[in-house]
């Protein structure tokens, strides 16, 4: 649905065009492959597209349309007999390990953040991985969740707590077990 056909109304156009490569990015985190979330969104827009009226009535519509291409990008991992993935790390781990004095030390970290990221709460996870790993400012995470640029930050305030409380506990645990 990269081509949109010209029968859709233009809003939908419009949300099309604002909001797919933000989704692609979130689908390649979940899938790991960029082609698989081209297609992930793809299906997810043309749902939206068959229920848009439906759509443009709920009271957000921005945050159902993150769950539909969240869940179509999960629901494409589980039928290509995968797991989804948190997010796409390996070009960062390898830039990073590359460089690092201590490349296991390194490992362990990135491993650490990984999983530590994982056990956040769905919403907070997405704010991190949008706003540390694809760079997108806090205004446009908030269009792209459908809630506020204060709600964006509140969540990754709380997220940022959470993975330091996390790693930090890790680190003390990991330190008293040697």
């Amino acid at each position: 649905m990269t081509g949109l056909p010209d029968q859709l109304p233009v809003d939908f156009r419009a949300f099309h065009q604002l909001h797919r490569p933000a989704y692609v990015h979130r689908a390649a985190s979940l899938l790991n492959n960029h082609s698989d979330a081209e297609e992930a969104v793809d299906t997810a827009f043309e749902q939206l597209a068959r229920d848009w009226d439906k759509v443009l009535a709920m009271e957000n519509p921005a945050a159902y349309a993150w769950t539909v291409m969240k869940n179509r990008a999960i629901d494409l991992a589980r039928a290509r007999g995968r797991r989804p993935y948190l997010l796409q790390s390996a070009a960062f781990e390898t830039l990073a390990l590359r460089t690092a004095v201590d490349p296991i030390g390194q490992l362990e970290e990135s491993m650490s953040l990984c999983q530590a990221v994982r056990d956040l709460p769905e919403r907070q996870q997405d704010v991190i991985i949008l706003w540390y790993f694809h760079g997108y400012t806090s205004a446009q995470i908030a269009t792209h969740l459908g809630i506020t640029a204060a709600g964006v930050r509140s969540t990754a305030r709380s997220a940022r707590r959470a993975l330091h409380e996390a790693l930090v506990c890790k680190g003390s645990a990991d330190d008293l077990a040697h």
